[in-house]
């Protein structure tokens, strides 16, 4: 037998050295002692390996992981954190990050003035347990963050908005008065929209890898689904809510069909695609298994309140109202359509009233 397992040293068993070869990760036993002794005594903050850790293909590790073997053998993911969410991940005097590195057996290290993170550790399965915590609070924290930016398809023509203008009109004017309703609770018709995904972007590396995105995922996924097929149009018609109770809705949107009429799943299919392509490269949250594709007309959160100062205006946030009415005299009305020719990665808070969202990048479907 070989005289490691006759050692008394516990090391030589729990902390051999770790070679990469094409990939794979091999424990050396043999030359463990004469690398310990050739280290000189060097303090290690790394736990030891634990035996039912499973060696696995770096090759197959998801491509949001940047995982390499460094030349102590030890396993190193970096990634980009932006700098509002730093804190976050060190907590109080370094609570946070403390307790991560002591639950994954991993040492996390940051540089002042950078926005990256290296997780060190003795194996994969411990430096990918760390990224997944790490992970886990930066959603938590974008969850909290207002969204910046979001993927979406323009619904804005002439047609559109004249009858858009129409239907806010009519429903202003109309005898009957709706519980609820307040004029500013209407979409501007310069903004009317699909969204495929909401995003946090809050640096412009953040934002730069989701122009990267879009690019990947339209050469791999959009372009092919659409190479064959003839130009469509996107129809907005009828009115619909996203509860049960007509009496007390926060959101009525447009409903969506295509045209010519054998290709309206191919719309959804592609939503779903993209939502999917960027959940996969960790920019989106899986949270819904499909996109639900509509076009919000009225809104409760746009609403506002006229103050004692004409000039100026407060939003007061969500009130219901009674969509009732509308559901019924508007279940069939034709907004108009719009040609299906690109996806926009469109920025919030544009200020222009008077036309669509500014564009971080947009793409032509053919």
């Amino acid at each position: 037998m070989d005289a490691v397992f006759h050692s008394n040293e516990p090391l030589d068993i729990t902390r051999p050295r770790v070679i990469n070869v094409e990939g794979y990760c091999i424990r050396d036993f043999q030359n463990f002692r004469q690398d310990h002794k050739d280290s000189n005594n060097k303090t290690e903050n790394l736990a030891p390996y634990d035996e039912y850790d499973e060696l696995v293909n770096c090759t197959e590790i998801e491509d949001n992981f940047n995982l390499n073997v460094n030349d102590s053998g030890k396993f190193i993911i970096k990634f980009h954190v932006p700098s509002c969410f730093m804190g976050i991940i060190i907590g109080p005097r370094g609570s946070v990050r403390h307790k991560i590195e002591q639950e994954s057996r991993t040492v996390i290290e940051m540089r002042k003035g950078i926005s990256d993170i290296s997780v060190i550790g003795r194996s994969e399965r411990d430096v990918i347990t760390a990224k997944n915590r790490i992970d886990l609070l930066l959603w938590q924290a974008r969850d909290k963050y207002r969204l910046t930016h979001f993927i979406s398809i323009p619904l804005v023509t002439d047609l559109i908005k004249y009858n858009f203008d129409s239907f806010k009109s009519t429903i202003l004017n109309d005898s009957i008065k709706i519980n609820g309703l307040h004029p500013s609770m209407f979409q501007n018709p310069n903004k009317i929209h699909l969204t495929i995904s909401p995003l946090v972007l809050v640096d412009s590396i953040e934002e730069e890898h989701a122009i990267k995105i879009l690019k990947e995922c339209n050469e791999k996924v959009i372009r092919p689904m659409f190479h064959n097929v003839e130009s469509l149009k996107i129809c907005l018609h009828g009115v619909e809510i996203m509860n049960d109770d007509p009496t007390s809705v926060d959101v009525l949107y447009g409903k969506i069909r295509i045209e010519p009429p054998k290709y309206n799943d191919l719309l959804q299919k592609m939503a779903d695609e993209i939502y999917t392509y960027f959940t996969d490269k960790g920019l989106v949250r899986k949270q819904f298994d499909s996109v639900k594709l509509h076009a919000t007309l009225i809104n409760s959160i746009f609403r506002k309140t006229d103050k004692q100062n004409k000039n100026t205006e407060e939003k007061v946030g969500r009130k219901t109202f009674d969509a009732s009415y509308i559901l019924k005299r508007f279940k069939n009305y034709n907004f108009g359509e719009a040609d299906l020719n690109f996806i926009h990665l469109s920025i919030r808070f544009t200020k222009s009233e008077s036309s669509y969202y500014d564009a971080l990048c947009t793409v032509s479907i053919k």
